[in-house]
């Protein structure tokens, strides 16, 4: 099973600020993908979300659940991005169900999605 090992994960302010400066931004009503191509063979997600979002323990609930749909659908995600998953004000409300229809959406919209069936030739094991 894949998951979001120390190597995949978006942690320091500088690398966030790369990606927002540099990146291409794609958007929809819940979530906003932040995206840049780098030069290594592997996948660096980050997720963030809206500082109007004011409650920590709601900024924490929508962290959970995106952290849990990028877990289930990095197997799918092309393997040499940065991505940074910001979820808008909007996403409060929204139920998982409609957070993960709105991750794959934008991924099928970046094509940097691969669908199930051709993952395996872009990951190494």
């Amino acid at each position: 099973m894949l998951n979001l090992k120390k190597g995949n994960v978006i942690k320091k302010n500088k690398d966030f600020k790369k990606v927002y400066k540099y990146g291409k931004s794609y958007a929809d009503k819940n979530l906003v993908f932040f995206i840049l191509k780098n030069k290594e063979k592997k996948t660096r997600i980050g997720i963030t979300t809206a500082k109007k979002i004011n409650k920590a323990v709601v900024r924490n609930k929508i962290r959970r659940r995106l952290k849990e749909i990028v877990r289930k659908n990095i197997k799918n995600i092309k393997s040499d991005y940065e991505l940074v998953v910001m979820c808008r004000v909007r996403g409060m409300e929204s139920t998982y169900k409609d957070l993960e229809k709105s991750f794959i959406k934008l991924a099928k919209k970046t094509k940097i999605y691969l669908g199930d069936e051709n993952w395996k030739k872009y990951w190494c094991f």
